[in-house]
């Protein structure tokens, strides 16, 4: 159950609801915004149906009240248009609220994955197309993240790419150290098998990233303890249990385990608190996104770290 935020968070949901006329085509600090750096396409070239996934995530574990700011995008190529989706959150404490939430479509361009703003989202772009600082301003409300310097970058082999940085987010004029991590997954076909992918962070620091693109419980995972990084091409990540989800008609995980093919990566995490939102669909089994703080205890090789993190969950 969904608890109620405190007031400064009630304050930014009430202006969310009162900006979500969809009248704002954006803002020209985005115009050249790019969702991750890529050759350009034609539209005869981009595949009717095409998903472009990218998530912007600050996390902050270090202290006893946890603050989690996630920003998550995903854009879809129709024959002649892109369907984009732009969601927010905030987590402090266990406790969540949903800030944006803006759907909208634009032509068909030939850079289906930028991402764009919308609302009273907004970005600021840096040289190259970097993005710089994302942050909802709207009357009071004040809640931004601006990623820093990357710590370490990992890629897939279907051009995903998943970036730890250094960050900072800022609410109601208070800033708050911690990291961002930076999730793109090109050109997928929109599988109704489940997603995931988790960011855990442990003493040392250990930084452990995993991710199921594709559903088939076989996930890749990297590493980096002490400036040494490590990856495993091959996790199995299972459901250790689930439970209904009634707004869906589905199950939902209520514990994950993993473990690499040589034995060297193990661990399971469970929620410590979660958003989840059913995604209106024709079908009666509905579409289900999940958005999960985790903790749980991680072995690499002979050593026990306790972790906490992020779990991005999605069902379609």
């Amino acid at each position: 159950m969904i608890r109620v935020m405190p007031l400064v968070i009630s304050v930014v949901l009430s202006v969310a609801a009162c900006s979500q006329d969809g009248s704002d085509p954006g803002n020209a600090d985005a115009s050249t915004a790019s969702g991750t750096a890529g050759g350009e396409t034609t539209g005869s070239e981009i595949a009717p149906g095409t998903i472009y996934q990218r998530s912007l995530v600050f996390i902050d574990v270090s202290n006893e009240k946890t603050m989690f700011v996630p920003w998550d995008f995903e854009n879809r190529t129709e024959p002649d248009s892109v369907r984009h989706v732009l969601r927010g959150w905030l987590g402090r404490g266990g406790e969540w609220a949903r800030f944006a939430d803006e759907q909208w479509v634009t032509p068909l361009t030939r850079t289906p994955w930028r991402i764009l703003p919308r609302g009273a989202t907004r970005m600021v772009m840096g040289l190259d197309d970097v993005l710089r600082e994302i942050y909802y301003r709207e009357g009071i409300a004040d809640l931004s993240v601006r990623p820093g310097e990357v710590i370490a970058e990992w890629s897939g082999q279907r051009g995903d790419t998943y970036r730890l940085l250094s960050g900072v987010a800022r609410l109601s004029a208070v800033e708050y150290p911690g990291l961002v991590v930076d999730v793109y997954t090109p050109g997928t076909n929109g599988s109704d098998r489940p997603s995931e992918w988790v960011l855990l962070i442990g003493d040392g620091p250990l930084y452990l990233f995993l991710a199921d693109l594709d559903g088939t419980g076989t996930a890749r995972a990297w590493g980096m303890r002490d400036s040494e990084e490590t990856s495993w091409p091959t996790v199995t990540l299972t459901w250790g249990e689930t439970r209904s989800f009634e707004h869906a008609r589905r199950d939902i995980p209520l514990l994950w385990r993993f473990r690499s093919s040589d034995g060297e990566l193990m661990g399971e995490v469970e929620p410590v608190s979660q958003q989840l939102q059913a995604i209106p669909g024709e079908d009666p089994i509905l579409p289900v996104l999940g958005i999960y703080e985790v903790a749980g205890q991680v072995t690499v090789g002979e050593t026990r770290v306790d972790v906490k993190g992020f779990l991005r969950h999605f069902q379609r």
